[in-house]
């Protein structure tokens, strides 16, 4: 059977029909479960309305796999996110895209490579170690999930180390107003910038942007920055990244505060579902934000010669 910690996962649960009919007794409703508690369960199916099932029918439920993820919607996440990620200096390389921002983040500083390279695959990675070099960077590819596996399986038989596997979680947005104490506008302030810049705050200004398709969300307590988090849009997608808390300021509800005002924010600015990159082993914030909407929708890592 399911408990609590199966909310965000999808699962089947069969229940039994109160009309029963010889040949019809039960009934499975599949989809992702959004609620569970003594007195109802709430599925949501792919397609259709949120199902509420009253704990006392329900005969049998587990949880199941995630229906695969088709590689169109990889792919068009990946490039929705890159947009909203602008490294400072980019390069085309056949399908691959090479960025560079003097090693301000992962993302920041690998190649983006969603399909197959031009050319053959051992000049590909020759030409990428060689600009990576040049710019006194390591050679980093971004890897997401099955789009990339054959990839992937290449660069681990050349000796490419595996780095930060990372989970991208993606929730439908709802266009309704923010009423909290989160001040959004659309510039990083210097205390954002201090916090989030690791040592290069310049080069963290370039890439995070500013004006209307950016947003800035904080919270501060006694004049100093406690909470803040950003929010990019691209096509119809919002982007949210840099969410955290003071440490002394954490379990107080800060950090989901910024997101509401940033998903408020990117769902009046035209967005119609947000999506965040959580480190995989960060199993807390995982379950924060499966209890808010979200859902993991597949998964990236990094590839870097040793």
């Amino acid at each position: 059977m399911l408990g609590p910690e199966f909310v965000g996962r999808r699962v089947v649960v069969r229940i039994r029909l109160r009309d029963a009919r010889p040949g019809r007794r039960f009934t499975d409703i599949t989809g992702e479960l959004i609620e569970f508690g003594a007195e109802r369960w709430r599925v949501r199916p792919a397609a259709g309305a949120v199902v509420t099932i009253e704990p006392g029918a329900v005969v049998a439920a587990k949880a199941i796999p995630p229906r695969p993820v088709k590689f169109s919607e990889i792919i068009g996440l990946e490039r929705l996110l890159a947009e909203t990620w602008p490294a400072v200096e980019t390069e085309p390389l056949g399908g691959w895209l090479l960025r560079a921002s003097g090693g301000f983040t992962n993302r920041a500083n690998s190649v983006l490579a969603l399909t197959a390279p031009e050319g053959g695959l051992d000049a590909a990675v020759a030409a990428v170690e060689a600009w990576y070099a040049a710019r006194g960077l390591p050679a980093k590819f971004s890897l997401a999930g099955p789009v990339t596996r054959r990839l992937e399986d290449e660069l681990a038989a050349r000796g490419w180390e595996a780095r930060m596997e990372t989970a991208v979680m993606v929730k439908a947005l709802k266009d309704t107003a923010y009423e909290g104490e989160a001040v959004v506008s659309h510039a990083p302030s210097a205390a954002f910038l201090e916090q989030t810049g690791r040592g290069d705050a310049a080069t963290a200004e370039r890439v995070f942007g500013a004006g209307p398709g950016r947003a800035y969300a904080e919270i501060r307590r006694g004049g100093a920055l406690a909470a803040r988090g950003r929010g990019a849009v691209a096509g119809d997608l919002l982007a949210v990244t840099n969410v955290g808390t003071l440490p002394g300021l954490r379990r107080q509800g800060l950090g989901t505060e910024v997101l509401a005002a940033l998903e408020a924010w990117g769902a009046h600015s035209g967005a119609a579902r947000a999506a965040l990159q959580v480190e995989a082993g960060n199993a807390p914030a995982i379950e924060m934000y499966l209890r808010l909407g979200y859902a993991e929708r597949y998964r990236y890592r990094y590839r870097v010669r040793p």
